[in-house]
């Protein structure tokens, strides 16, 4: 099971279940251990409701207690293709 982390301002104001823009970092042992990246994904605050865990931070970076779950759509490309 992979298992990434993510900052939220507000953890009340995030969409559940409800396809979101979101900068993940992967947490899972390895290589690309901390590579941050931009997706697509659902996420729940109901730990088993996605295959793959969360753990959500408030903005200052502390860990809110309890893991969430996630399911990544896709990988989206930060850069804009106007940019490019």
């Amino acid at each position: 099971m992979a298992e990434y982390d993510a900052f939220f301002e507000n953890l009340q104001e995030v969409p559940q279940d409800e396809e979101i823009r979101l900068v993940i970092r992967d947490l899972t042992p390895g290589r690309a251990k901390y590579r941050c990246q931009v997706v697509r994904a659902k996420v729940s605050s109901e730990p088993s409701k996605y295959p793959e865990r969360l753990w959500p931070r408030l903005g200052r970076g502390q860990w809110v207690g309890e893991p969430w779950s996630i399911r990544v759509v896709e990988e989206v490309d930060p850069i804009p293709e106007a940019w490019r």
